[in-house]
C-alpha cells in the first residue's frame, strides 16, 4: 500500500510538473501599426501642395517615438523610432517595432496568474507630414532651404519639433500637418485604459490589444491665401456680362503682407486640443512678405495673352468667381493672430476687337492697388481668399444739336429809296 502510494506521489509530481512546462504564455508580441486621416484637401502629387488622406499615402508621414518608464517628461529622447517614414496603402514602415511587453509592475497581461513585470514601460507618439529626409545626428532636411528645413535630431531631450521657412515659391509651398488624438480610449492588455486627449498627440500609450492600430488624425500647421476674380460689367457690384467679344485678362497680381514671420518652429506635442504650437526660431526675422502670381501660376482661362485680339484671348474675367492660380497651388504662411492689412496690386487688360484701329483691336492696361483688412489675421488651417472685383463701364455717348443763336444784325440799302 505504501508503495502504491509513492507511485500515486510521484505520478501527480510528473502531472504537475508537464502542466507547468505549458504554462500560458504573455501576450503575442505585437507590431506596432499605424492608420492616418488628413482633412479634406484639393489633390496634388509630391511633397509639394496640398495634403489629404491619398497625398499623405504617398508622401508618408514621419513619426517620432519616446519610450520611457512612467510617463513622458522633458527629459525623454526619440529612442524609438526618429522620423521613420509611414507610407502606402496599409500604412506600412521599416523596422518593424513590437510593443514594450512590460505593462505594469506586478503583471503585465490578463491571464491569471499574470505573467510578472518590474517596470511599466510606455510609448508616446508624434507625428509630422509631409515626412521630408533628414540627417539624424543634426536634424538637418536635405536638399532644400524653403518649407520644412529642420527637423530636432535623435539625441535631442524633450518634444520633436519641425523648423518652417515660407517661401514666395509657388512651386514649393507645403501644406505642413500634425497628427493628434480623436480621444478615443486606449486598452492594454492588462485591461487597464487610458483617453488620450483629443485634439493632442498619443501619450503613454501601453501595450494594446492584438489588431490595435494608431490612428493618427492630421490637421493643418500653416495658413493658406488664395486669389479669386470677378468682373462687374456696368454694375456697382459683381457680374453682368461682357458686350461684343470684350476681354478682361490677368497679367499679374501681388500682395503685400507685412509683418509676416519668416521662419518658425512647430512644436508637435501641442498644449492646446487642436491648435499648433507654434515657436521663435533661431534667426527669424519679421517683414513685409511679397507674394506675386504672374505667368503660367495664372489659370489658363485668366491669363492675358499679350498683344493679340480679344478673340485670340482666353476666357478672361467673367460676372462669375474664378481661381487666379492654377489649380493645386496657393501661399501658406505661419498663422498670425492680429489684424493684418495686406495691399493687393493687379495688372490687367481690356482687350476690344474693332477692325479700323491698326492691328485691329484696342488694348488698355490697368494698374490698381488696394488694401484690405482681415481682422483677425490667419488662423491656422484656414483659407483665406482675396476676391477681386474689376469694375469696369462701357464708353457710352449721348448727343444733341444746338439751336441757332441770334447773331448781329445789320442793314443795307440797295439802292436807298428818297
Amino acid at each position: 500500500m505504501k508503495k502504491i502510494m509513492t507511485i500515486a506521489a510521484l505520478a501527480a509530481l510528473v502531472l504537475a510538473s508537464c502542466a507547468k512546462n505549458e504554462i500560458e504564455r504573455p501576450e503575442i508580441d505585437e507590431p506596432i501599426a499605424f492608420a492616418a486621416y488628413s482633412g479634406k484637401a484639393l489633390t496634388k502629387a509630391g511633397a509639394y501642395g496640398e495634403e489629404t488622406t491619398d497625398a499623405l499615402k504617398t508622401n508618408g508621414f514621419g513619426v517620432f517615438a519616446y519610450q520611457t518608464t512612467g510617463d513622458y517628461s522633458a527629459s525623454a529622447t526619440p529612442n524609438f523610432m526618429y522620423n521613420t517614414l509611414v507610407s502606402g496603402d496599409s500604412w506600412t514602415y521599416s523596422p518593424i517595432k513590437y510593443w514594450p511587453n512590460q505593462i505594469q509592475a506586478g503583471g503585465t497581461d490578463s491571464q491569471n496568474p499574470k505573467a510578472q513585470a518590474y517596470e511599466a514601460d510606455k510609448v508616446s507618439f508624434f507625428a509630422y507630414a509631409p515626412r521630408v529626409a533628414a540627417t539624424a545626428s543634426t536634424g538637418n532636411v536635405t536638399g532644400t532651404d524653403e518649407g520644412i528645413i529642420k527637423l530636432t535630431t535623435n539625441a535631442t531631450a524633450g518634444d520633436p519639433k519641425v523648423t518652417y521657412k515660407v517661401t514666395d515659391n509657388l512651386d514649393k509651398q507645403v501644406d505642413l500637418l500634425w497628427a493628434v488624438s480623436n480621444g478615443a480610449t486606449w486598452t492594454n492588455v492588462a485591461g487597464g485604459t487610458n483617453t488620450p486627449t483629443s485634439g493632442k498627440p498619443y501619450l503613454n500609450l501601453q501595450k494594446p490589444a492584438i489588431g490595435t492600430a494608431i490612428h493618427f488624425y492630421f490637421k493643418h500647421a500653416l495658413a493658406q491665401l488664395n486669389l479669386k476674380a470677378v468682373a462687374a460689367y456696368n454694375q456697382t457690384t459683381a457680374g453682368g456680362t461682357a458686350k461684343n467679344g470684350v476681354k478682361i485678362t490677368i497679367a499679374s497680381v501681388e500682395l503685400t503682407v507685412p509683418g509676416m514671420t519668416d521662419k518658425a518652429v512647430l512644436n508637435l506635442n501641442n498644449t492646446t486640443a487642436n491648435t499648433p504650437l507654434w515657436e521663435a526660431a533661431d534667426g527669424a526675422t519679421t517683414e513685409d512678405l511679397t507674394l506675386t502670381v504672374s505667368g503660367d501660376n495664372i489659370h489658363a482661362d485668366l491669363k492675358d495673352g499679350g498683344a493679340v485680339t480679344a478673340a485670340s484671348q482666353p476666357a478672361g474675367v467673367t460676372g462669375s468667381e474664378h481661381d487666379v492660380i492654377v489649380a493645386g497651388k496657393y501661399f501658406t504662411v505661419i498663422p498670425k493672430a492680429t489684424s493684418t492689412t495686406v495691399n493687393v496690386k493687379v495688372t490687367y487688360y481690356v482687350t476690344t476687337d474693332d477692325a479700323d484701329l491698326v492691328g485691329g483691336y484696342s488694348r488698355v492696361e490697368n494698374v490698381i492697388s488696394r488694401d484690405i483688412t482681415f481682422a483677425s489675421g490667419f488662423a491656422a488651417g484656414t483659407k483665406n481668399t482675396i476676391k477681386m472685383i474689376l469694375g469696369v463701364s462701357e464708353v457710352k455717348f449721348e448727343a444733341e444739336v444746338s439751336d441757332w443763336a441770334v447773331g448781329a444784325n445789320g442793314e443795307v440799302n440797295l439802292p436807298v429809296n428818297s
